[in-house]
């Protein structure tokens, strides 16, 4: 495989990821992760120079797919926060609504 036909794919798999995320299916990014991993590991195997493999980095623009990936995955991790700080929340007022209906229970019948 060429150096190119590595960037290519490269930039297709992130792409891929960036869908996966937006799309929260979060189950499948291992996979895709894994496959960029190799991809790179194929880059590092070529023996190319550094000006070619610059050139193909700005060719196939990767500094912003990285930076809109990065972006795109910061943003749901804090939704994903959120909305666990609000389950949370409401676990703890349930829990309290359950104890005090508890002691009312338990106070009526003193009465």
């Amino acid at each position: 495989m060429s150096l190119e036909e590595s960037f290519i794919k490269y930039k297709n798999v992130t792409l891929t990821i960036m869908e996966i995320v937006k799309s929260e299916q979060y189950e499948k990014l291992d996979e895709f992760f894994s496959q960029r991993q190799l991809i790179l590991d194929d880059i590092n195997k070529l023996n190319c120079s550094k000006e070619q493999l610059k050139e193909f980095y700005v060719k196939y623009d990767i500094e912003n797919l990285h930076k809109t990936l990065e972006e795109e995955m910061k943003n749901r991790k804090e939704e994903l926060l959120v909305k666990i700080r609000q389950t949370q929340k409401r676990k703890v007022a349930v829990s309290g609504y359950n104890n005090l209906q508890a002691k009312a229970v338990f106070l009526s019948k003193e009465l």
